[in-house]
């Protein structure tokens, strides 16, 4: 179980800093609000991932007398302070971005951030209190229980988001929004079965499976990605619209096209040309056909060509 453990904490945290890495070398080449977005809570997750690592490590590796010593109590309250700061930043970060994401009126998102912020506040609070009250003069042990618990305890919070997610989906008004708000529920419904699992037979460990949910994120988040980057800044990049009037597009299909290769949904082509997601399906489906492919890559590729 131990090494099963290592593993999939080791697995978990690579994954995750991947993802981040890949995030920060896209923030420099262009400047996406939605890569930005994704950098709020993956540099701190990546943080915290790396720090119940590297904890770990230390705990196992080092020897008694060094556990023992005073540089160690002072790296221990250091890393007690920094961990329960990060999962508190992850926490508010994560649901600011949530809400932002939401489909709802500005007042319902000013409601929403005030109440989760405010639970993001009593949790950091009490978690002060709960491990200035366990660490028994020894910030070796505070260090523990916070690394073991406080983390783990702290994603619960994430089942709200999921929640929230599931109830707006339906009003997503852009391919984006649809995308990112599935990716939550994927990602966060899965912690209402996976925390049971962890009190039974992960309770003791640094490693608990509700951590998986960042691996499915960071997946899900690359994905993304590279749909909306690789496709819509890469593949569009060269494809000039004009090269579709020798297809035999009609005038409507032209300007679907040219919204296409700009990398709008359907829905926001929709909204652009007032008229209904189902109809720009229609246009869609015939320059598909009209031009001998499936898919918009195959597309931005026949027009390249």
């Amino acid at each position: 179980m131990v090494l099963l453990s290592d593993f999939l904490l080791f697995a978990t945290t690579s994954l995750v800093f991947s993802i981040t890495c890949l995030c920060i070398l896209l923030r420099f080449r262009m400047n996406d609000a939605y890569i930005s977005a994704f950098l709020t809570v993956l540099v701190p997750l990546s943080l915290q991932m790396a720090l119940t690592l590297l904890v770990t490590y230390l705990t196992r590796s080092l020897p008694p007398q060094t556990l023992a010593s005073q540089s160690y109590e002072i790296f221990a309250l250091g890393a007690t302070l920094f961990s329960v700061l990060l999962t508190t930043v992850l926490l508010l970060m994560m649901s600011r971005y949530l809400i932002q994401l939401l489909p709802a009126t500005k007042k319902q998102k000013q409601l929403g951030n005030r109440i989760l912020s405010l639970l993001v506040l009593l949790f950091f609070l009490l978690s002060l209190w709960v491990i200035l009250a366990k660490n028994e003069g020894s910030w070796p042990s505070a260090l523990l229980v916070t690394i073991s618990y406080h983390f783990f305890s702290g994603s619960m919070f994430f089942i709200i988001h999921a929640i929230l997610s599931l109830v707006f989906v339906k009003r997503a008004t852009t391919w984006e929004e649809e995308r990112l708000l599935k990716g939550f529920i994927y990602t966060f419904f899965p912690l209402i079965f996976l925390f049971p699992l962890d009190i039974l037979f992960f309770r003791t460990g640094p490693f608990k499976l509700v951590y998986l949910s960042f691996a499915v994120l960071s997946v899900y988040l690359y994905y993304y990605i590279s749909r909306r980057y690789f496709i819509t800044y890469e593949e569009t990049s060269d494809v000039d619209s004009s090269e579709g009037k020798q297809f035999g597009l009609s005038s409507r299909e032209e300007e679907v096209l040219a919204l296409l290769i700009q990398g709008l949904s359907n829905q926001e082509i929709a909204k652009q040309l007032y008229i209904s997601a189902n109809t720009v399906k229609t246009h869609i489906k015939n320059i598909y056909a009209k031009m001998g492919v499936n898919n918009r890559a195959q597309l931005f590729s026949s027009l390249k060509h």
